[in-house]
């Protein structure tokens, strides 16, 4: 295969965790061909640290959330941007940098604008914000020239809903981002670190461990999962609760006597997610919507079975009845039926883990993602920038 050299490429997200987790090490094979490639968020301090001098950064402040003041401006800062450093190829990611991004690239005649389309914000959200989120997402698609979903059943959601045609966008493989490191969610020391957990919180021992991993928020399930548990807690002495992830927002009142159990535990952000997850059986993930969930895929790395909702993305990385099981999303009595059926077969939920952790390796490992994202991102630097 021959490559292109000296072509100057851009990825751009809102905030720096998504160029830290999903963007700088696909780039990084560009970056050993000879391109040039700049790397764009809020603040780029962290990535600096965490990827090194191998690329250029630049600093592009956006507020999370809808702003309409960085709406009317932010738009012609990436127009000037781009028009300035003539770029080849420009990739966002995430609503808001998606947004304006994609109106200053389509503004500067950038030749390939890729949108990466791992969640569609609309989606979970009512009324008449629902159609502002979506005019919003049909405006970013419509100026992008090429689009990435997350996954089939994202893409044919968004063909439906009339974002794009399906002909302008591709995913990559299977689905997804970048894969798992299967080296870091390394089974053979799943024990060791199942260990190491249950020293720090001994009520795990001889329990079967719940674990959810992710903001602690309304869309990501999260209160349904704590009511499910407590019923389930109140059918079963041997069941635990292990939840990852920082608290967004106030937990309605009704759960809070649920929070003071015992068997409950709350992480908070870590950056041992691998640790935690050893420590755990079941993974539940009852999610409204999602893009792919790269939990989802290190969960079944880590050999645990899954318990996640019937949506777009979680439905198709879990194989159901045979990696994990699919429930109703926002339906408490789904999730506790789902839990209960996992937790009464402890030899099926083996299974199922055993099962999980040989599709991640087949379809979900970081090495064959980031070479298909390689290819697919050359193609269309190829075809375009002649």
């Amino acid at each position: 295969m021959e490559y292109m050299q000296q072509k100057k490429l851009c990825c751009i997200t809102t905030v720096d965790a998504t160029l830290i987790a999903f963007v700088a090490d696909a780039m990084y094979q560009f970056v050993e061909q000879g391109y040039d490639v700049t790397l764009v968020c809020s603040n780029t301090t962290r990535v600096r640290k965490s990827k090194g001098d191998a690329f250029r950064y630049v600093d592009m402040p956006m507020k999370r959330g809808v702003s309409f003041t960085d709406m009317l401006f932010m738009p012609w800062r990436f127009r000037n941007f781009f028009m300035r450093e003539k770029f080849d190829f420009v990739q966002y990611a995430t609503p808001n940098a998606s947004l304006y991004a994609s109106i200053g690239a389509w503004m500067a005649k950038v030749p390939v604008r890729l949108y990466c389309q791992w969640g569609i914000r609309y989606v979970g959200v009512s009324g008449f914000m629902r159609k502002i989120l979506k005019t919003l997402e049909h405006l970013t698609c419509l100026l992008s020239t090429d689009i990435c979903p997350a996954s089939r059943k994202n893409l044919d959601f968004a063909v439906r809903e009339g974002l794009y045609r399906p002909e302008k966008a591709a995913i990559i493989g299977d689905g997804g981002t970048i894969g798992v490191d299967l080296a870091k969610y390394d089974i053979g020391h799943k024990q060791e670190c199942r260990e190491k957990v249950i020293a720090e919180y001994p009520v795990l021992k001889d329990k079967l461990v719940i674990c959810s991993v992710g903001r602690l928020s309304r869309d990501k399930g999260s209160f349904e999962l704590l009511e499910a548990f407590g019923r389930l807690a109140k059918d079963r002495e041997d069941v635990a609760l292990l939840m990852v992830g920082d608290t967004e927002g106030r937990i309605p009142d009704r759960l809070l006597p649920i929070t003071k159990y015992e068997r409950v535990i709350f992480i908070g952000f870590t950056d041992e997610v691998n640790k935690y997850m050893a420590a755990a059986d079941i993974f539940a993930h009852p999610s409204y919507r999602e893009g792919f969930s790269m939990v989802i895929q290190e969960a079944m790395a880590m050999q645990l079975a899954v318990i996640t909702t019937d949506i777009p993305g979680p439905s198709e990385i879990v194989e159901e009845g045979v990696t994990g099981i699919l429930v109703k999303p926002r339906d408490v009595q789904s999730l506790y039926e789902g839990l209960k059926q996992m937790c009464a077969s402890p030899e099926r939920m083996a299974q199922m883990g055993i099962a999980g952790r040989k599709r991640c390796e087949e379809l979900f490992n970081r090495e064959r993602m980031l070479r298909l994202t390689f290819e697919h991102r050359l193609s269309l630097i190829n075809r375009k920038c002649v």
